[in-house]
Protein backbone atom coordinates (compact mmCIF):
# COMPACT_ATOMS: atom_id res chain seq x y z
CA UNK A 1 0.00 0.00 0.00
CA UNK A 2 1.12 3.37 -0.69
CA UNK A 3 0.70 6.31 1.30
CA UNK A 4 -1.67 9.11 0.24
CA UNK A 5 -0.24 12.39 -0.31
CA UNK A 6 -2.74 13.89 2.69
CA UNK A 7 -2.45 11.34 5.45
CA UNK A 8 -1.91 12.54 9.15
CA UNK A 9 1.24 10.74 9.69
CA UNK A 10 2.93 13.59 7.51
CA UNK A 11 0.92 16.96 8.61
CA UNK A 12 2.03 16.66 12.44
CA UNK A 13 5.58 16.56 11.10
CA UNK A 14 4.89 19.38 8.41
CA UNK A 15 3.53 21.32 11.34
CA UNK A 16 6.57 21.66 14.03
CA UNK A 17 8.93 21.78 10.79
CA UNK A 18 7.54 25.63 10.36
CA UNK A 19 7.47 26.27 14.14
CA UNK A 20 11.33 25.11 14.82
CA UNK A 21 13.04 28.57 16.77
CA UNK A 22 9.89 30.54 17.46
CA UNK A 23 10.61 30.42 20.90
CA UNK A 24 13.88 31.52 20.19
CA UNK A 25 12.37 34.28 18.77
CA UNK A 26 10.16 34.61 21.63
CA UNK A 27 12.75 35.15 23.77
CA UNK A 28 14.88 37.53 21.74
CA UNK A 29 11.93 39.63 21.93
CA UNK A 30 10.83 39.53 25.63
CA UNK A 31 14.48 39.76 27.15
CA UNK A 32 15.16 43.45 26.35
CA UNK A 33 11.95 44.38 27.85
CA UNK A 34 11.70 42.07 31.65
CA UNK A 35 15.36 44.03 31.52
CA UNK A 36 13.95 47.40 31.41
CA UNK A 37 11.23 46.40 33.65
CA UNK A 38 13.71 44.95 36.06
CA UNK A 39 15.89 48.00 36.18
CA UNK A 40 12.81 50.54 36.47
CA UNK A 41 11.78 48.51 40.03
CA UNK A 42 15.91 49.01 40.85
CA UNK A 43 15.77 52.58 39.81
CA UNK A 44 12.18 52.91 42.22
CA UNK A 45 13.90 51.45 45.33
CA UNK A 46 17.39 53.82 44.82
CA UNK A 47 14.89 57.11 44.61
CA UNK A 48 13.01 55.43 47.27
CA UNK A 49 15.86 54.84 49.59
CA UNK A 50 17.54 58.31 48.97
CA UNK A 51 14.08 59.38 49.96
CA UNK A 52 14.26 58.15 53.51
CA UNK A 53 18.22 59.60 53.74
CA UNK A 54 16.81 62.93 52.81
CA UNK A 55 13.89 62.83 55.50
CA UNK A 56 16.58 61.49 58.56
CA UNK A 57 18.99 63.76 57.74
CA UNK A 58 16.54 66.18 58.32
CA UNK A 59 14.90 65.20 61.31
CA UNK A 60 18.94 64.46 62.51
CA UNK A 61 19.15 68.61 61.51
CA UNK A 62 15.58 69.91 63.41
CA UNK A 63 16.00 67.87 66.21
CA UNK A 64 19.70 69.97 66.57
CA UNK A 65 17.69 73.16 65.77
CA UNK A 66 14.58 72.79 68.24
CA UNK A 67 16.66 72.19 70.93
CA UNK A 68 19.02 75.12 70.76
CA UNK A 69 19.08 77.98 73.01
CA UNK A 70 16.33 81.06 72.19
CA UNK A 71 18.55 83.62 72.30
CA UNK A 72 21.44 81.91 70.37
CA UNK A 73 22.17 82.45 66.61
CA UNK A 74 24.15 79.71 65.82
CA UNK A 75 21.68 77.30 65.15
CA UNK A 76 21.27 77.44 61.70
CA UNK A 77 24.96 76.71 61.00
CA UNK A 78 24.77 73.98 63.80
CA UNK A 79 21.48 72.94 62.26
CA UNK A 80 22.92 72.24 58.41
CA UNK A 81 25.86 71.11 59.26
CA UNK A 82 24.08 68.25 61.73
CA UNK A 83 22.25 67.48 58.53
CA UNK A 84 24.67 67.44 56.08
CA UNK A 85 26.88 64.98 58.22
CA UNK A 86 23.87 62.86 58.34
CA UNK A 87 23.40 62.73 54.84
CA UNK A 88 27.08 61.04 54.91
CA UNK A 89 26.18 58.92 57.41
CA UNK A 90 23.00 57.50 56.10
CA UNK A 91 23.91 56.93 52.56
CA UNK A 92 26.84 58.64 50.99
CA UNK A 93 26.18 57.70 47.68
CA UNK A 94 22.45 57.99 47.92
CA UNK A 95 21.79 61.34 47.78
CA UNK A 96 24.33 63.58 45.33
CA UNK A 97 24.74 67.20 45.98
CA UNK A 98 22.77 67.31 49.34
CA UNK A 99 22.04 70.71 50.72
CA UNK A 100 20.45 71.31 53.86
CA UNK A 101 18.47 74.72 54.51
CA UNK A 102 17.28 75.66 57.95
CA UNK A 103 14.80 77.85 58.91
CA UNK A 104 12.29 79.08 61.50
CA UNK A 105 10.21 81.83 62.80
CA UNK A 106 9.34 82.47 66.66
CA UNK A 107 7.76 79.64 67.54
CA UNK A 108 9.16 76.78 65.38
CA UNK A 109 12.41 75.74 63.78
CA UNK A 110 12.75 73.53 60.45
CA UNK A 111 15.79 72.24 58.15
CA UNK A 112 14.58 71.16 54.34
CA UNK A 113 16.72 68.76 52.81
CA UNK A 114 17.61 68.45 48.90
CA UNK A 115 19.51 66.65 46.36
CA UNK A 116 19.45 64.24 43.51
CA UNK A 117 19.07 60.09 43.86
CA UNK A 118 21.48 58.54 41.58
CA UNK A 119 20.28 57.26 37.79
CA UNK A 120 20.67 53.45 36.57
CA UNK A 121 18.16 54.36 33.82
CA UNK A 122 19.83 57.15 31.18
CA UNK A 123 16.05 58.19 30.10
CA UNK A 124 14.92 59.00 33.61
CA UNK A 125 15.11 62.96 33.55
CA UNK A 126 17.03 64.54 36.74
CA UNK A 127 13.86 66.60 37.77
CA UNK A 128 12.21 62.96 38.53
CA UNK A 129 15.04 62.41 40.97
CA UNK A 130 14.98 65.30 42.52
CA UNK A 131 14.38 64.80 46.71
CA UNK A 132 12.88 67.45 49.03
CA UNK A 133 12.41 66.76 52.37
CA UNK A 134 11.16 68.53 55.44
CA UNK A 135 11.12 68.34 58.97
CA UNK A 136 10.44 70.44 61.90
CA UNK A 137 8.27 71.17 65.08
CA UNK A 138 7.98 73.83 68.07
CA UNK A 139 11.07 75.26 69.88
CA UNK A 140 11.76 73.44 73.31
CA UNK A 141 11.90 75.92 75.59
CA UNK A 142 10.48 76.82 79.47
CA UNK A 143 6.61 78.43 78.42
CA UNK A 144 5.78 79.99 81.73
CA UNK A 145 1.90 79.11 82.64
CA UNK A 146 1.35 82.66 83.37
CA UNK A 147 0.01 84.66 80.30
CA UNK A 148 -0.63 83.63 77.13
CA UNK A 149 2.22 80.90 77.82
CA UNK A 150 2.96 81.14 73.69
CA UNK A 151 6.07 82.47 73.83
CA UNK A 152 9.54 80.95 75.02
CA UNK A 153 10.91 82.69 78.43
CA UNK A 154 14.38 84.05 77.80
CA UNK A 155 16.98 81.71 79.44
CA UNK A 156 19.64 82.78 81.35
Amino acid sequence: MRAQKGSPKRRPILKHARDRGVSAIEWALLTPIMLIIIMLVVQFAIYYHAQHVALAAAQAGARVARTYPMNDNGWQEEASTTATEAVTHFGPNLLHGANATPGGDGYSRWVVVTGQAPRVLLFVPDSILTVTKRSGGPIECFRPDQGDATTCEAQP
